[in-house]
């Protein structure tokens, strides 16, 4: 359609939408403007800022962190209105100045306090120069300095190299480790002015956390003297603590012991009295130390060899409780899936959680060192070493362990079966990790170690599915073959009617012309679960043996040895009448193919197997 004059070519549609975009525009226009966002916190100073760190960006701003905190812990402590535990911050914030990255994690908290407070002692009776004097940042930079020294002392602050503080300037080491000995040297000097004395001797006799110029004011002079770098009434409480914690660790273990006796006495091996008693004593350990490093505050050489000490029980308690705890697993592994004790399922789990138990306590060795400040590879180097060394003194040691593994593993006979091995014969009883115990049939008790088991051969009599009998029977000459024939057939039928042997593969035939008789071998086998079934079923058939040589008249035959005089000179013997060469010919043709006197298939009572069809 052609638009008309004075209007446009667009649909009334696209018009409405316009126009209520328009009044969309103008609604928005007339609603209050959005209130702008508050401002945003401004960060506090960086002075006032508790979580910003010391500033150790050079040797003179190291210096004045340690000298600011320390001075302000002095303030802190020589107001009684302030509790002690304010000192704390302050003090952790001083021990930061210095490079502990030598010292044990477990005691650098420690340490770090009390060297930052001989260091203020020492500083305090020697002295330093104007602090313009000391390398700032700028110096640093432009020098590129990396060291520098308090002069006249051997106190260095150096650029620490590597690790997480890498770049800082920091008390070196070297310093921390002679500041004991520095500060003897120089603690009889007097104060310098505007020195902060006292704060170290307040450190060491302070209670708890932190310091007080004035706690031991009411104490009497005795309790405060020092001895090693301790006060007598801290010398006095570890030892109280230290009786107290030793009593009360023992009764918890005899306790323990008591609950485990009243178990076996009811049928049971459970250890876990003994496993709570061990827990106890590891939770009143942690206890005691927190109590002498933290309330009673031992410090300096005296705390170190103590809380190395501590961690020796510790660590020694641990293995113990973890030796316990993963026999007490494998052992309700054993319960649950109702295995034999003395089985080789139960063993081989008994085995592995004794190879699990090896690694854990050498784990706990290596935490242990480190805790102590022995680093970890050296330890690990130490314990190859030492593991090479008790191999080669334990090889044969080592030889009974792998053959108990190869018995587990390969499982040539368990428990009960009837083995022979060497000249060894009996029933197995047990077997251990050195050696597999045999129950002979003398009964006496063989340990056979199982380095000579694990290369011996075995002849598993236990493990047969049928069980051979072997035997003769020596039968008279005088008997007549007919009858010796027919008692063979008998034994034939006497092997297929006792429902214990097997019915093929049996063997009954005169088998030797003997020095004292006719020989008869009797070969069969018994499909029995043991040898004593074996020996009654074996005595059943030899006994029908017996009734049926009685019945046929069959006689057994003795090695005994018959002297008959021929001739004598008063009675010659008298000659064998000749026979014609034509007879004798004629009997030896008989006994052959086709002869008259000849019986080369028996009485045929029986017809052998092989030629049944």
């Amino acid at each position: 359609m052609e638009a008309r004059p004075g209007t446009t070519g667009r649909a009334p549609s696209t018009r409405w939408r316009e126009v209520l975009g328009l009044i969309a525009l103008l609604g928005l226009a007339w609603l209050p403007p959005t209130p702008a966002p508050a401002n945003p916190p401004v960060a506090i100073a960086a002075a006032a800022n508790p979580l910003r760190p010391p500033d150790t960006s050079s040797p003179r701003a190291t210096l004045q962190s340690l000298l600011t905190n320390l001075e302000r812990v002095h303030a802190i402590a020589i107001d009684p209105a302030r509790p002690r535990n304010d000192t704390l911050a302050p003090l952790q914030r001083a021990a930061r100045t210095l490079d502990l990255s030598e010292i044990p994690g477990r005691l650098a908290a420690n340490i770090g306090i009390e060297h930052a407070l001989l260091l203020k002692e020492i500083i305090d009776r020697v002295g330093l120069p104007a602090l313009a004097e000391v390398p700032d940042a700028r110096s640093v930079e432009r020098h590129d300095l990396t060291r520098w020294r308090i002069p006249n002392t051997e106190i260095v602050i150096a650029q620490v190299a590597s690790g997480r503080r890498a770049g800082e300037f920091l008390f070196s080491p070297e310093t921390i480790e002679r500041l004991e000995d520095d500060y003897e040297r120089v603690a009889a000097l007097p104060y310098l002015p505007e020195a902060t004395p006292g704060l170290y001797d307040a450190y060491i006799s302070t209670p708890g956390r932190g310091l007080s110029l004035g706690w031991g004011r009411g104490l009497p002079d005795s309790l405060t003297r020092q001895w090693l770098g301790q006060t007598l009434w801290q010398w006095l409480a570890t030892g109280v603590a230290l009786g107290l914690g030793t009593l009360l660790a023992g009764a918890l273990l005899r306790a323990g012991r008591r609950l485990d006796r009243r178990h076996q006495e009811n049928g049971t091996t459970s250890r876990g009295g003994t496993i709570l008693a061990l827990g106890a004593v590891v939770g009143l350990l942690l206890g005691l130390e927190y109590l002498i490093d933290v309330q009673i505050n031992l410090t300096g050489a005296v705390l170190i060899a103590v809380k190395q000490g501590f961690v020796l029980v510790l660590y020694g308690l641990l293995a113990w409780l973890v030796t316990l705890l993963l026999n007490q697993a494998a052992e309700a592994i054993i319960r649950s899936r109702r295995l034999r004790p003395r089985g080789i399922d139960s063993q081989l789990l008994r085995l592995g959680f004794r190879l699990l138990t090896i690694i854990a306590i050498a784990a706990l060795v290596i935490d242990g060192a480190q805790r102590i400040g022995l680093p970890a590879y050296s330890v690990i180097t130490g314990l190859g070493v030492g593991g090479l060394a008790v191999a080669l003194a334990a090889r044969e040691t080592l030889a009974n362990l792998f053959g108990s593994l190869a018995i587990m593993f390969d499982r040539p006979f368990r428990i009960g079966d009837w083995i022979k091995m060497g000249d060894y014969e009996g029933t197995v009883e047990d077997i251990g990790f050195r050696s597999t115990r045999i129950r002979t049939f003398y009964d006496s008790v063989l340990a056979v170690p199982n380095a000579y088991t694990m290369n011996a051969t075995i002849d598993n009599m236990g493990k047969r599915d049928h069980r051979r009998v072997y035997t003769t029977i020596a039968l008279r000459y005088d008997t007549p073959p007919e009858r010796i024939e027919a008692f063979l057939e008998g034994i034939k039928g006497v092997i297929r009617a006792n429902p214990a042997t097997r019915k093929d593969g049996f063997h009954v035939v005169v088998s030797d012309l003997g020095a004292h008789g006719i020989t008869v071998m009797l070969y069969f086998f018994l499909t029995v679960p043991d040898w004593a079934t074996e020996l009654v079923e074996r005595q059943r058939i030899l006994l029908e043996v017996v009734r049926l040589a009685d019945r046929l008249g069959v006689g057994f035959a003795f090695p005994t040895q018959t002297l008959e005089i021929d001739a004598t000179p008063e009675q010659p013997r008298a000659p064998t009448p000749p026979l014609p060469a034509e007879q004798l010919v004629e009997i030896a043709r008989d006994f052959g193919p086709g002869g008259r006197l000849g019986r080369p298939r028996g009485l045929g009572l029986h017809i052998p197997p092989h030629e049944e069809d």
